[in-house]
């Protein structure tokens, strides 16, 4: 099977295996802890795995493979084989014993955010709640009593206001106080928490709004659980700026916007999802040595096997278990071990075995130090990029889960596109290069970025029109609420816009790498970084999540300008590559027209049941899909022989 049909695969059993883990865990608390768990370990790999050290490694190993023959370079890959190991492996041993220190700097926004000792003098209370989901009242080692619960709607802050509220500081600007319990009742109205049956009346729906409130507040009471806990949802999308009161009692109370228990389990979680950062790494090593000797079809499947054990997991376990965020990070750490074992197996049987030696720090292992160091450098301040909006998401509940979910999505163009592009592209450009054949090194640019746009812009164009309507059809069941399609489908369509600009990253960095220059991409993500931050902590505060995903879009088209204007002389587009650019973009906007018109027509099917709503959504994408083939065909883009030539490989 080619690379494509393998990323193909691999994306199609993540989409199913999201699907259930949406069924199973929504948008709540052990999805966020999950996410955020998961992500951290991928987050190092990035910078000492595939990024920085098959940016590095690849062209050395190739050089090493043109010049001096196999033997030579299995030496040579046998050694960094060795010390990766060895340094991955003492910063595994090193982190899980602090994960918990590690943790406050990575989700801060799952910690209280009031604490307070508690006395028989009732002591005032007012936290911020833009962005907050419910409020959790935890009373620890005592008991405590609560009057004059209420909220306060959002007043006219000024901008720099807007930051405290967020962040922690005090909010300024106030509305009107409206009292809790109405605030309820209009709370399990619209966040789907209480479940109704088709045949439910009116009345039936009211009795059973009121029997919910009834768990949380009767007869002039507040009622905490036995464990301390006093849960207070707040409606959908509300206005409210801050939640206020009074308590007495004894013993401590905390006072969360995310659930109390948040925070110790993505500890839990982190622990063991790390060691997947050991793995993945060995994993990109082996990986690096097959393409370069063009096997590509293993590097290929590997994430499959990543999928197929996430499968297996939910449904053979997570489904039935309390415990499924434990289950899914064990799914993960078993997951990175198979992976290892498959790829190292396929080494051995193609005659490239990879085996521990003893480490030598020679001249050609130093060489790689000094190509990696800018690597390891750019591909941090790029994970830091990431980490930076995974602190920011952490002060909105569920935010980490509409960002994770949406991002699966627009990840299904980019893995099959971008990342198979910049697969097969670095170690092509770099034997082209080594055999002194630059004219061709830059037309495989140019017809890789061609390709590359053909299907990523009308894709990219398609989640803008129709974001809601992929997520609820896909992820919008079990526990995973209309209201998270609404939250997610925002998100989708904002990643969206910087679709295009990611896929050209990926074209675009080989022409770099396969020519031992590291350096130029760590400068220029050090710029596309800043942009990202500032414009998450700028635009997260009036648009939550959304701004994330918009900053995060916004940078990946900094980057893009700043790798072509690096690449100029190398890469250059002639006129009748821009032709077929403008097609790709006419007919890409002519098919969002057809499909506002489409998605008019079909609103009573969208809104109606799972199948009308699956039957309406896979109509609206077959007609997209159709315009836009019609479009590139009459506007001479492409041919049907072009592109069957150019996917076979």
């Amino acid at each position: 099977m080619t690379i494509s049909g393998f990323t193909l695969m691999s994306r199609v059993l993540g989409v199913m295996r999201d699907i259930l883990i949406a069924r199973f865990l929504g948008t709540g608390m052990v999805a966020d802890a999950f996410f955020a768990a998961f992500r951290f370990p991928n987050m190092f790999r990035r910078i000492f795995g595939e990024g920085a050290f098959n940016a590095a490694f690849i062209p050395l190993f190739g050089k090493r493979v043109t010049r001096d023959g196999c033997n030579s370079a299995m030496q040579f890959a046998n050694n960094a084989f060795t010390i990766l190991f060895g340094t991955l492996g003492l910063l595994t041993l090193l982190a899980i014993p602090l994960m918990a220190a590690i943790m406050l700097v990575v989700v801060p926004g799952f910690l209280p955010k009031a604490e307070e000792n508690l006395g028989s003098e009732a002591i005032e209370f007012r936290i911020p709640l833009r962005g907050a989901k419910a409020v959790y009242l935890q009373t620890k080692e005592g008991e405590a009593s609560f009057e004059n619960l209420s909220v306060v709607k959002r007043g006219n802050p000024a901008f720099v206001d807007v930051f405290g509220e967020v962040f922690g500081g005090e909010v300024k600007a106030e509305g009107q106080e409206v009292e809790l319990a109405s605030v309820i009742l209009e709370s399990f109205k619209g966040n789907g928490e209480v479940e109704f049956e088709d045949t439910d009346t009116e009345e039936d729906k009211k009795i059973k709004i009121e029997a919910a409130r009834d768990q949380i507040f009767t007869d002039g009471g507040w009622l905490v659980n036995d464990g301390g806990l006093l849960r207070i949802p707040l409606p959908p999308d509300h206005d409210y700026a801050v939640f206020k009161g009074m308590a007495s009692g004894r013993g401590a109370l905390a006072i969360y916007n995310n659930d109390p228990g948040a925070y110790d389990l993505t500890v839990k979680l982190s622990q063991i999802t790390f060691v997947y950062l050991l793995c993945m790494a060995l994993v990109a090593h082996l990986s690096g040595v097959l393409t370069t000797l063009k096997k590509f079809a293993a590097p290929a499947f590997s994430p499959v096997i990543l999928n197929l054990v996430f499968l297996c997991g939910l449904l053979g376990l997570v489904q039935f278990v309390e415990w499924r965020g434990v289950a899914l990070a064990c799914c993960v750490a078993l997951a990175g071990f198979l992976q290892l074992g498959v790829l190292w197996w396929v080494c051995f049987r193609a005659g490239l075995p990879v085996v521990f030696k003893r480490p030598v720090f020679d001249s050609s292992f130093k060489r790689l130090l000094v190509l990696m160091g800018p690597g390891v450098i750019a591909a941090g301040i790029q994970q830091i990029n990431l980490l930076v909006g995974g602190i920011v998401a952490s002060f909105q509940q569920g935010a980490i889960s509409y960002i994770y979910y949406a991002d699966r999505i627009y990840q299904l163009p980019l893995g099959m596109i971008g990342i198979a592009f910049g697969m097969v592209l670095l170690p092509e450009i770099t034997r082209l290069l080594h055999s002194g054949k630059e004219g061709e090194a830059r037309a495989t640019m140019v017809n890789g970025l061609e390709l590359a746009m053909i299907v990523t812009v009308p894709a990219a164009i398609a989640l803008m029109v129709i974001p809601q309507e992929i997520i609820s059809v896909i992820f919008e069941r079990g526990t995973f609420t209309s209201s998270d399609s609404f939250q997610t489908g925002r998100a989708l369509g904002a990643f969206a816009i910087g679709l295009p600009g990611y896929v050209l990253i990926k074209v675009l960095q080989p022409g770099y790498f396969a020519r031992e220059n590291t350096k130029s991409p760590m400068w220029m993500a050090g710029i596309t970084v800043m942009v990202n931050i500032v414009f998450s902590l700028v635009l997260f505060p009036f648009f939550g999540h959304v701004g994330i995903a918009i900053a995060t879009s916004i940078a990946a088209w900094v980057n893009v300008v700043l790798l072509w204007i690096g690449l100029r002389g190398f890469v250059t587009l002639s006129s009748e590559n821009w032709r077929r650019l403008r097609g790709m973009v006419i007919a890409s906007l002519v098919m969002a027209l057809g499909l506002l018109g489409a998605k008019a027509l079909l609103a009573g099917w969208i809104d109606a049941g799972p199948w009308a709503k699956a039957i309406s959504t896979a109509i609206l994408v077959g007609f997209g899909a159709t315009i836009y083939g019609i479009g590139v065909l009459l506007l001479r883009v492409t041919s049907l022989t072009e592109l069957k030539s150019a996917f076979r490989k």
